[in-house]
Formats: C-alpha cells, sequence, structure tokens
C-alpha cells in the first residue's frame, strides 16, 4: 500500500501532487480489483459445466458396437518419444504421440509401471474419453494419465475463492483512495487502508477448501470456505 513519506510538505502544488498520485494508484488497484472479480464471476460460471463434464466421465463405460465420444474407446498410437521436463518445484513427464484421434502430447504423473519404458516407434493402446486421453496401455501394462476431467471443478472453484479476497480488497482500498484523494493528500492514508491480515488470511482459506473439495465437491468447497473466512474475521475483528 502506497504511503506519504512522513516530510511530506501542505503546500497547493505539493497537495496536488498527492492528490494526483492517490488518484492514479488508486485507479490502477480498483480497475485492478473489478477485473480480477469479472474473472472470477466468469469462472464460477463455468463450475456447473465441469461438475456436469466429471459425472459423464465417472458414468462412461467402454464403447459397444456404437462408438461415441462419451464412451471409452482405445485408439492406436505410435510413441515419437518421451520428454521430461524438470522445473523449480516439480517433473512433467510428457509421452509423445502420433495417431488418428490421439493428442500429440499426454502428460504422465509417474515414471512407473510404463513410461520409462516406453521408446520411440513403440505402438501404445490409448483410451478416450471425449478429447481426453485417459490411459496408456502396452503388452498388459495400463499407466492412467493427468488428461481427466476429475476433480477440475473443484480446482476451478478453489482458485476463483484464491482471488475473490484479493480483487475485494484492491476494490475497497482503491476505491477509497480515488473517491478521498484530496483528504488523503492533506492528512495521509488511515491505517485501515493497510491492513492485509483479514484479505490474506482469506485467501489462504481456499486452500484447505480447496483440499475438503476432494470429498466434497465445489459445493463444500464454498460452504468451508465461508465458515473460514466468517471464523478468521471474527478471530481478527480487533486487529
Amino acid at each position: 500500500m502506497p504511503h506519504q513519506p512522513d516530510d511530506r510538505r501542505t503546500s497547493p502544488s505539493a497537495l496536488r501532487r498527492w492528490t494526483l498520485w492517490h488518484f492514479c494508484w488508486g485507479a490502477v488497484a480498483l480497475l485492478f480489483g473489478v477485473v480480477v472479480l469479472l474473472s472470477a464471476g466468469v469462472a464460477l460460471t463455468a463450475v456447473p459445466d465441469g461438475m456436469a463434464e466429471e459425472r459423464a466421465y465417472q458414468a462412461a463405460r467402454p464403447c459397444g458396437a456404437a462408438v461415441t465420444e462419451d464412451c471409452l474407446r482405445s485408439v492406436q498410437a505410435t510413441v515419437r518419444g518421451t520428454q521430461v521436463r524438470r522445473e523449480s518445484k516439480s517433473t512433467r513427464r510428457e509421452l509423445l504421440l502420433t495417431g488418428p484421434g490421439v493428442p500429440r502430447e499426454v502428460s504422465m504423473e509417474h515414471y512407473e509401471p510404463l513410461f520409462e519404458r516406453l521408446r520411440a516407434g513403440d505402438v501404445v493402446t490409448v483410451t478416450m474419453w471425449r478429447d481426453y486421453a485417459i490411459a496408456v496401455h502396452k503388452d498388459g501394462v495400463t499407466q492412467y494419465s493427468n488428461d481427466s476431467p476429475e476433480g477440475g471443478a473443484v480446482f476451478l472453484t478453489a482458485t476463483v475463492l484464491f482471488v475473490i479476497p484479493i480483487g475485494l480488497y484492491a476494490v475497497y482500498t482503491g476505491g477509497h483512495a480515488v473517491a478521498r484523494a484530496p483528504h488523503y493528500a492533506a492528512t495521509g492514508l488511515p491505517a485501515r487502508l493497510g491492513r492485509t491480515l483479514q484479505p490474506g488470511l482469506a485467501v489462504l482459506c481456499a486452500v484447505p477448501a480447496g483440499l475438503f473439495g476432494i470429498w466434497t465437491g465445489p459445493v463444500g468447497v464454498i460452504v468451508l470456505w465461508l465458515v473460514l473466512v466468517g471464523v478468521t474475521l471474527v478471530a481478527t475483528r480487533s486487529e
């Protein structure tokens, strides 16, 4: 949060500069907060579709005589190679494929039991559901991929709840700075605009709520987040 220096001057020109400063950073913060909240709202509208897709996937069965995108179908593919990308805190394992109806890259969670054994030119069978490459099979060995709709709605919900407090805090502080720029130029920012404990804790509440959603789904994520935020606000009301 921007603050004026203690030795700020009170001349008309200095007040005009500080008024402009508070108005400008407040407008930026306000715009940022509005964009964050609008983006969160748009993302939240996609959660029901994600839940419906996850239910459809869980109900899917292997294709029979009629092959459709909503059944589990087997597609032959040829391995182009494997790729391991080591990043700062994680390792990405990509299986490179070629063939009709399969993605060119499939993300795999582990080396075992199949990924590390595959070589360029190997022919594998890929289990597909809609556009998802669910699993890879070869010689009786199966390895599931990371490409699945399961958990997507929970992750999206937790992400939205993670950013909502950030957007609200930006709108609150930015709106106050814009509306009262001349006053703050003369008196300095009030202490309440610099208090980040409550919004910071509200952001962190999305983490346990998201983990809880593994068992409860998106609705449980929202309910637990609201409970945790309420408890946090009560516990820190005097801060």
